[in-house]
């Protein structure tokens, strides 16, 4: 298939939805889909005998799709692999082992390796000079995959100091199923919560870690919901002059 005959093919498919050519979803869109059905899948599947498989599989999507999304920045794939390989690699060995030592190297290495990724999303956001759907799903992506990073904080904090927060969050099921696997709907509920600053208080910090990670995560979604709309909105002004002299 040509060049032209692609772009053809993929103008059918996205005019009638409204979509101009520069709208057309791309990487970062993809990426959206992918942290989508984590956040939808984690909860839906509580409990079940094939949560862990599934919490496994599409978490390590989301990695996947990350590095896809950057693959064209080397400094950004260089880093994000060496994070990737023992992120999903003790992931997938928690399968067979369930293992104290493996869940914690696996929710640094996932930590390290989103926070690398919201870094990346957020500098790009600030290099782009048009607003388009990939640059709104990118901004949407960063929020997101933030407030998955410190699930993953708090789950290294809870790993490290047992009842660093009110409630039991760790479920520990009869079978081998690792407890940080099957509670991570758990640390990322509690992650919007804070990054949201809606404080239901069903959950709360107890240690020292904990509270300081908490209130790093309210003042880091605060300050990053007002940057990012002034970023945008700044955006759209000068796309919209520009069209105006034209």
């Amino acid at each position: 298939m040509t060049e032209t005959s692609h772009v053809a093919t993929r103008s059918a498919l996205w005019s009638p939805l409204g979509l101009a050519h520069h709208n057309w979803p791309g990487r970062f869109t993809l990426l959206l889909a992918t942290i989508l059905l984590l956040l939808v899948s984690q909860p839906m599947f509580s409990g079940h005998a094939f949560a862990q498989n599934l919490a496994i599989v599409t978490m390590s999507l989301v990695l996947l799709t990350a590095l896809y999304a950057f693959r064209g920045t080397r400094i950004y794939f260089a880093v994000a692999l060496v994070l990737l390989i023992p992120s999903v690699g003790c992931r997938f060995a928690l399968l067979f082992t369930p293992n104290p030592m493996l869940e914690i190297v696996s929710a640094i290495s996932s930590c390290l390796f989103l926070a690398v990724t919201v870094v990346a999303l957020v500098s790009r956001l600030f290099i782009v000079k048009s607003v388009t759907l990939d640059t709104i799903s990118a901004a949407i992506c960063a929020y997101l995959l933030m407030a998955v990073a410190f699930a993953y904080g708090f789950a290294v904090v809870e790993l490290r100091n047992p009842g660093s927060f009110s409630a039991a969050l760790f479920q520990r099921p009869a079978g081998d199923i690792a407890p940080l696997i099957a509670s991570l709907h758990s640390f990322i509920y509690y992650s919007f919560v804070c990054l949201t600053t809606t404080g239901f208080g069903d959950i709360s910090p107890v240690s020292e870690g904990a509270r300081s990670l908490s209130v790093m995560e309210a003042v880091v979604g605060q300050l990053y919901v007002a940057i990012l709309i002034a970023r945008l909105v700044s955006l759209e002004v000068a796309q919209s002059m520009m069209k105006e002299r034209e």
